[in-house]
């Protein structure tokens, strides 16, 4: 063979097997860049971020054309960074917002709707919906999300300290209360000076988180926070200042709750100290994790003449603006998280899908499943533009009546006055906001 034949084999052959080598990263890259980038934003700092993790691994798996992002940040700087992304057209394709802070958002015009994308045929039946969790979603009548979960609040109780107080059924089994009446006498029950000393060192109960524990007990005594349309605020409504002057009351009075400076509620909870607590069906991992506190699940007692408990939700939105092929994506992505969402209530949510609560999986989840009887007199904050506004007001009036600052009367005043002046400064700044 001529050198000149023979060189140019060894080139080919050379080519050859570079084509080779190189063309699986070829299709590698061929594929990667014609997959569809999806943003997605969430506050999921927590041990619910691990598990979202691993849901949005799953999902890139099983759909190959399609590279979600999943960005988690801390719940106190979330909304700020989410609506200034907003107003730079900057949003994360899919991102997380509370129902109560939904109001603000939509408002804004940051999120897109969400009707045609149900009623399309890769939609979701939304009988299988709890109808007052999707109805939060609505606006003028259009839905603005989908609700992935609802965190409910409920009761743990201390099983231990249950049967040690004699608050047990026939069977000596432990038995939560369900009214005024058996509340009041579990907590005085549970509430012991153990080492004679003059000093309380067990409690019957302890307050949590003051919004959420106040919010419920004003929604059962029937109390209200605006008018018909957000208009003007009734929070200092006598059904409150009632409410409320009752949750002083098991601090003061009744002296089976320590005043909130006195105690760090949760650890107390968890160190086998108090008797009974309100909090979010979200701290159920906590609990799981500690194998020495024997805790029970229930819903939470009424205490006043209707049933309610404290709700949020964590809602699934669109951005505003996406393209045809950004909107099938995280419709797909958004879709897959709801109907996978028995891997997320495990992490301590409940579902709002029935079919999946209708499960033995889910039945097997003691707390979520004791929590999510409360799903149909759910209450959810107020959904107003300025919440943030509101919820500040509303917890420092309670944060001043359970420390015993001043009455609850005084302090509902102060809140209302200052909530009206809230009202009026988003009615003259944003006039065509609503």
């Amino acid at each position: 063979m001529k050198p000149k034949h023979r060189n140019l084999l060894i080139g080919l052959l050379v080519l050859i097997v570079a084509v080779l080598i190189l063309f699986p990263q070829w299709v590698k890259e061929e594929i990667t860049t014609h997959k569809t980038l999806i943003r997605f934003w969430n506050g999921f700092t927590g041990p619910d971020g691990r598990t979202m993790v691993k849901m949005v691994k799953q999902f890139n798996a099983e759909n190959h054309d399609v590279e979600v992002l999943m960005q988690r940040m801390d719940w106190s700087t979330y909304y700020n960074k989410l609506f200034i992304a907003g107003m730079g057209d900057r949003a994360p394709h899919v991102f997380i917002i509370h129902t109560d802070a939904l109001e603000r958002y939509v408002g804004a015009k940051f999120v897109r709707t969400i009707d045609d994308m149900i009623e399309s045929s890769n939609g979701i039946d939304v009988n299988d919906l709890d109808a007052n969790v999707w109805k939060a979603t609505e606006r003028d009548g259009k839905h603005f999300a989908l609700p992935l979960d609802i965190h409910l609040m409920g009761m743990y109780y201390n099983r231990k300290l249950f049967r040690e107080a004699g608050i047990v059924d026939d069977r000596g089994n432990p038995r939560p209360p369900t009214n005024r009446e058996e509340f009041l006498d579990a907590a005085i029950k549970l509430t012991k000076d153990i080492d004679g000393d003059g000093k309380t060192d067990q409690w019957g109960f302890v307050f949590t988180n003051f919004i959420m524990n106040v919010y419920t007990v004003m929604n059962q005594y029937g109390g209200t926070f605006f008018n018909e349309d957000y208009t003007e605020s009734t929070i200092n409504n006598q059904a409150n200042i009632d409410a409320l002057q009752y949750c002083v009351d098991l601090i003061r009075k009744y002296k089976v709750a320590p005043s909130p400076e006195d105690v760090d509620s949760w650890i107390g909870f968890r160190q086998g100290k108090v008797g009974m607590v309100f909090h979010g069906i979200f701290m159920v991992a906590d609990l799981d994790r500690q194998k020495d506190l024997d805790y029970g699940a229930a819903p939470a007692p009424l205490l006043g003449i209707k049933p309610a408990v404290w709700a949020g939700s964590h809602n699934l939105c669109l951005r505003s603006n996406l393209t045809e092929k950004e909107l099938d994506a995280s419709w797909r992505f958004i879709k897959f998280l709801s109907e996978n969402s028995l891997d997320w209530a495990e992490g301590g949510q409940v579902p709002i899908r029935k079919s999946l609560r209708d499960t033995d999986r889910f039945r097997g989840m003691t707390a979520q499943r004791e929590f999510a009887k409360q799903i149909p007199y759910a209450v959810y904050m107020p959904s107003v533009p300025f919440g943030f506004e509101f919820s500040g007001e509303f917890s420092l009036a309670l944060e001043r009546a359970l420390r015993g600052r001043t009455s609850p009367k005084e302090a509902l005043d102060v809140a209302n006055k200052n909530i009206n002046k809230i009202i009026e400064h988003y009615e003259e700044t944003y006039k065509d906001y609503r």
